[in-house]
């Protein structure tokens, strides 16, 4: 269970953070905004770090609750179940824009934010695996997540620059990158009757 007011923190920090920038962003301005006394706010997240913790904690959670339905659904492709669990993590994104790109932006000038992030990007890709009947454990496992967080990157750069109300850009580099990856698997010898399936994605 998440402590009282941590939703309400979280949100104004994005908030604060999109308007103000993440390196100028402060307790107190996040506390002042939220209308909750800053050693509350301390109390829980008694710094930048622990704030950007808790961000991510969140997201994750949100992103396997509200996953679109046909990521698990078997009967379709692997590609299609994989747009759809990956898009959903966009769509989360695009709810608090302003907010994710300043810190992404910050993070960019910050090695050390820059490498926390990344750590935690294979077990995001694990849990989109997961989340479609794909295996993340293991060597294939661990390739399947490496080759997909590698294509989260490069769509982030695309959803970075889309400015469309109903991430059309977004979309369409991801299903490109997908549909690439789709036709190197089946180019692969001894793969080629069944692209994704006898491969590094194929279930189990």
């Amino acid at each position: 269970m998440e402590p009282e007011n941590s939703d309400k923190i979280l949100d104004t920090v994005l908030e604060v953070a999109g308007e103000q920038g993440w390196r100028e962003l402060t307790i107190e301005m996040v506390a002042e905004k939220a209308g909750i006394s800053a050693p509350e706010v301390i109390s829980l997240y008694p710094g930048k770090r622990a704030i950007l913790n808790a961000l991510a904690d969140r997201f994750e959670r949100l992103a396997d609750a509200t996953v679109d339905e046909d990521a698990r659904d078997p009967s379709l492709p692997v590609p299609e179940r994989l747009f759809d669990a990956i898009m959903t993590r966009f769509e989360l994104l695009q709810e608090h824009r302003d907010g994710y790109v300043a810190i992404l932006a910050a993070a960019r000038l910050d090695p050390c934010m820059t490498l926390a992030g990344l750590t935690r990007l294979s077990p995001a890709m694990g849990m989109v695996l997961r989340q479609t009947g794909l295996g993340d454990r293991g060597p294939l496992g661990c390739l399947r997540r490496k080759v997909l967080g590698a294509l989260y990157i490069s769509v982030m750069q695309v959803w970075l620059n889309d400015e469309s109300e109903d991430l059309g850009p977004t979309m369409a580099a991801l299903d490109k990158r997908l549909r690439q990856l789709d036709e190197i698997v089946a180019s692969t010898p001894m793969k080629r009757k069944k692209p994704f399936q006898e491969s590094g994605f194929s279930g189990g």
